[in-house]
């Protein structure tokens, strides 16, 4: 059985996640990658501090190692006295035999490395554990901002980019936290106690120790906006080629018609060699970075060898402690370098792989903070259940200054009735539900619902009220059943056949081998366009919510069927004339002639039929 999917916590506010764009990205801002973050790691901050506290218990452990190494070079090798500390780690007298300490060193190195293995893999499995933890968070609120951000937006982005937001970009979320707080929190506690025991024994080392810091920020100053302008390149073009898979992929019977698979593996061909070239100077600008700081690193170490070999040669005493300095002691303070130099060479890479990282969550904190237009204009009213009539008055709109799509338009709708919005393609009829729907909202003029603005209403509310059967009908690769249902999926089996009956696929889901069943493949990629409309139909029908909107819902059907699904449609609405109503948009002329109330689009402008005689909506 799978873990059951962990709780969500509630989007952070817009306020809290604002950051500048990728191109005017500067090296402080990698360290406000953290406070962005914050809102993601917040959670999660007593795991954070019950990982710290996993950090320090392993801080003895790994200072006993260092005890060991003094022991077997100068005490077991060449003979000098235990301390008293140290007996009493072995459990045996001051003055034992070197054979026993031998043995008795083996025997606490043994224990020491049983402990130490665990205790490392559990600090590692834990931090795994946070880090996914907070990319799950991080990527469902990215996946619900996506779906509330504005038709508009979705309709000028570029899906294939959207999609490298959600996969790619996003997964840079857990080098965030790792690299600036749980590298930090992993990497703080060994500096101070490694540096503190070099400190005691071997200032020399000490000094070169903290010499190499300075060192690190210069390099990271000189490297970190070539960095970030590399990675910006390889993530563009790796998005592209990504909206090139995507729109080909989309377009694939488009394609196949017309015999473009050779032109589209070319275009893919040269976007995907873009990619690759942005990624391997990207990657080869980092590894000249790592490089860079590794030999500095190297040359420290190479310093810190030569003077603790000195002290060794020289004899006396080194470090604050005043010990006598010996191969053991030596032995020690190289491996407390390394591991100090080791850990600062894991932060001085991860600063650079922070260049990547900030780029990427730049891109998502971009997409995160963008307001969801719908909402902005939301209300706090509930729409109640009583279904008047719906009324344009005086609309403008336009999706952009330069072009208006409607005009002046006056319209009404009364419970009861089916009104038609016909015209041609092209025309605005499309654009009416859109606005219905709180897609958009109008330039100029009212929409009003029972006499009150809809904008006034809460959005889930006054969408509750609303059905809709769009014109292109997107459907799931789920059964049958589900996509009938999933506007309301505790529907019965027998409203499910009401609704399929009265759509006109009676015979078609009676034909499928599984009935409601049958899997749908990706997209309703199967079906025929006709088939895909009506269930669409269908779903709108079984949302049973008292405001029908349908656009082009017989365009792809045949005049038998377009008069059955109609028959349907005026079925529903008999049902219940009291409380529902029926908006049809449409250009063909059987489908409008069944209408009780006839509005022609022309130019974006309504006209009202009635009758037959043609005459001006002046005001509904």
């Amino acid at each position: 059985m799978s873990a059951a999917p962990e709780r969500v916590f509630p989007a952070p506010p817009a306020s809290e996640l604002t950051f500048p764009p990728a191109r005017a990205l500067h090296a402080r801002d990698v360290f406000a990658l953290a406070t962005r973050a914050w809102p993601f790691i917040r959670p999660y901050r007593r795991h954070l501090l019950f990982l710290f506290l996993l950090m320090l218990l392993a801080l003895p452990v790994g200072l006993t190692i260092l005890d060991l190494i003094r022991i077997f070079f100068d005490v077991v090798a060449n003979g000098q006295a235990l301390r008293p500390g140290e007996a009493r780690l072995l459990r045996v007298p001051i003055d034992a035999s070197r054979e026993l300490i031998l043995w008795r060193a083996c025997i606490v190195g043994g224990v020491v490395t049983m402990l130490i293995v665990p205790i490392n893999a559990v600090i590692l499995a834990y931090a795994v554990w946070i880090l996914q933890r907070m990319s799950n968070l991080f990527r469902v609120n990215l996946y619900s901002r996506m779906q509330q951000l504005s038709i508009r937006f979705h309709g000028e982005e570029k899906i294939g980019d959207a999609i490298f937001r959600m996969f790619q970009d996003s997964a840079a979320i857990p080098q965030v936290v790792d690299g600036l707080i749980i590298q930090p929190i992993r990497w703080i506690p060994l500096a101070i106690g490694t540096l503190g025991f070099l400190l005691l024994f071997n200032r020399a080392m000490a000094l070169i120790a903290v010499a190499v810091l300075p060192l690190d920020l210069l390099l990271a100053a000189l490297y970190g906006t070539a960095l970030r302008r590399a990675f910006i390149a390889e993530r563009e073009t790796a998005a592209a080629a990504t909206t090139r898979i995507e729109e080909t992929l989309a377009s694939i019977k488009t394609v196949k018609a017309f015999e473009r698979e050779e032109f589209e593996t070319k275009r893919y061909a040269r976007d995907n060699w873009d990619a690759f070239l942005a990624a391997r100077r990207a990657r080869l600008m980092l590894a000249r970075y790592r490089v860079a700081t590794n030999t500095v690193r190297g040359l420290a170490y190479v310093a810190a060898a030569y003077f603790g070999a000195r002290r060794v040669l020289l004899g006396g005493y080194a470090g604050v402690a005043m010990t006598a300095a010996s191969l053991g002691l030596f032995q020690s303070s190289l491996a407390v370098l390394g591991w100090m130099t080791a850990g600062a060479r894991n932060l001085g890479d991860t600063w650079g792989s922070l260049q990547d990282v900030s780029v990427a969550i730049s891109r998502v904190l971009e997409m995160l903070t963008m307001p969801a237009a719908e909402q902005v204009r939301s209300g706090s009213l509930v729409p109640g259940r009583a279904v008047e009539s719906i009324a344009f008055e005086a609309v403008d709109f336009g999706y952009d200054s330069r072009s208006q799509v409607l005009s002046e338009v006056w319209l009404e709708a009364r419970v009861g009735e089916l009104t038609a919005v016909a015209g041609a393609s092209g025309s605005g009829k499309t654009t009416i539900l859109g606005l219905l729907l709180r897609f958009f909202d109008p330039d100029s003029g009212r929409i009003l619902f029972n006499g009150v603005p809809i904008e006034h209403f809460a959005l889930p509310a006054w969408r509750a009220m609303l059905s809709v059967a769009l014109q292109e009908n997107p459907l799931f690769t789920a059964t049958l059943r589900d996509n009938i249902a999933y506007g309301r999926p505790q529907a019965s089996d027998q409203e499910l056949s009401v609704a399929i009956r009265r759509a006109g696929l009676l015979d078609f889901v009676r034909s499928l081998p599984a009935g409601l069943d049958t899997m749908l493949g990706e997209k309703g990629a199967k079906l025929s366009a006709g088939q895909a409309q009506r269930i669409g139909l269908a779903r709108a029908l079984l949302r049973d919510a008292p405001i029908l909107l349908l656009d082009e819902p017989t365009s792809a059907l045949d005049g038998q069927t377009e008069e059955l699904v109609i028959e349907g449609i005026r079925g529903w609405l008999a049902e219940a004339p009291t409380r529902r109503m029926v908006i049809l948009v449409t250009h063909r002329p059987g489908s409008a002639s069944r209408a009780d109330r006839v509005y022609r689009v022309d130019g974006g402008k309504l006209k009202l039929r009635g009758d037959l005689a043609v005459q001006e909506a002046g005001g509904g």
